[in-house]
């Protein structure tokens, strides 16, 4: 997949580089390498994680020298990931604000978000804690997780209480669903499931939820 194109500005002994302080490069022979100063140029950005290329036999292989490359597909611009099933996937926020800005790219996940109910889960990645919820009525779990990625808290009082104290916090929430459930259970139906999902994973005790 196509990223972006980088101009390099600069060449250095690897051994003037100053990692940074939370990485430890791998076992390399520093002698042996070299150190590139990258620019990215700009006029490309239409074109990002949107065109799939040929990239041969060098597929493994960090760099190679220039050939011309088969472009494979353009994918259709906001386009997320293929989908494959319910419970076979995560979503950070930017990828959930990605289906909700560009919902005709992305179809198919909209088509199956919106036609079960479900449970879901957001994990605070910075401190494990947890939030369970419930999704149910006309556009099911599309419904309730399009709420979210329009203020990253879709209302609920923790979760807003954290966004209070930093407004970028939902960067470090991401969802997934535990179960889905069929679209013509009733409201009170669905809630049991989420009751018993809190008590199953503690959520109220040492989680995000507060009834």
């Amino acid at each position: 997949m196509f990223y972006n194109i980088y101009e390099i500005t600069d060449i250095k002994d690897i051994k003037e580089f100053k990692w940074p302080n939370d990485f430890s490069p791998f076992e390399i022979d520093i002698q042996k390498h070299t150190y590139y100063e990258l620019s990215k140029l700009e006029g490309f950005e239409d074109l990002s994680e949107r065109v799939i290329i040929d990239w041969g036999k060098g597929a493994l292989a960090w760099a190679q020298n220039y050939s011309e490359k088969e472009i494979i597909q353009i994918l259709p611009k906001g386009y997320l990931k293929e989908f494959t099933d319910y419970l076979d996937f995560t979503l950070t926020y930017f990828e959930l604000r990605k289906l909700y800005d560009f919902q005709d790219s992305n179809i198919r996940w909209i088509d199956k978000l919106s036609s079960v109910n479900g449970i879901y889960l957001i994990l605070d990645k910075k401190t494990g804690n947890q939030y369970i919820g419930s999704a149910y009525g006309k556009e099911g779990i599309w419904g309730r997780w399009k709420t979210y990625a329009v203020n990253g808290h879709g209302g609920n009082k923790l979760l807003v209480d954290l966004l209070a104290n930093n407004v970028n916090y939902y960067t470090n929430f991401q969802w997934t669903i535990l179960e889905t459930l069929p679209s013509n259970l009733s409201k009170e139906e669905v809630i049991g499931y989420e009751t018993k999902y809190k008590n199953k994973l503690g959520s109220r005790l040492f989680g995000l939820n507060i009834n």
